[in-house]
């Protein structure tokens, strides 16, 4: 009975560390990144708003997105959530980006740093929104670039966008 459990408990060490010691697929991108979902991203915290408290948002898309964003659709993309609220008095945007090669993740975060200093500079009419646009976040992860305004639930937003790469 000893030898059949060491046994199994030996298999299921050399099991448990082959899971741990993987390097291909399975989570992480051809560079090593994290893989995460964005939309998933997106639609989890959207929901954790509440019913009365999610802004109503649009997709942007074609040449939606080149206005807004201009540039932006001349780089390849592994995935692209991009949502503005349907409102513009209200400051909700996700511009949600993986890139096919991380070398433009800069080039990306230029053009998303070009809509909030717009925003900023005039583009959002009202006080609050404009102060919310100031609070906007930028990051970076490896091929992943993300643009989030979410009001005053920016902490929030960011919060678990962060954990998506922890």
């Amino acid at each position: 009975m000893k030898k059949i459990l060491s046994a199994i408990l030996a298999m299921s060490l050399v099991l448990l560390l082959a899971a741990c010691g993987s390097k291909g697929g399975g989570g992480t991108g051809n560079d090593g990144a994290k893989s995460v979902d964005l939309n998933q991203y997106y639609e989890d915290f959207m929901a954790s708003l509440g019913a009365d408290n999610t802004p109503a948002m649009m997709d942007v898309e074609a040449e939606a997105l080149d206005s807004l964003y201009q540039g932006l659709s001349a780089y390849k993309t592994a995935q692209s959530v991009v949502k503005v609220a349907a409102i513009n008095s209200v400051a909700f945007e996700f511009a949600l980006v993986e890139l096919e090669n991380e070398s433009d993740a800069q080039a990306v975060a230029d053009i998303f740093q070009a809509r909030v200093d717009y925003q900023v500079n005039g583009g959002a009419f009202y006080p609050q929104t404009t102060a919310d646009w100031e609070n906007a976040q930028i990051i970076t992860h490896g091929n992943v670039v993300a643009l989030i305004v979410a009001g005053t639930e920016q902490a929030r937003a960011v919060e678990a966008f962060e954990k998506l790469f922890a």
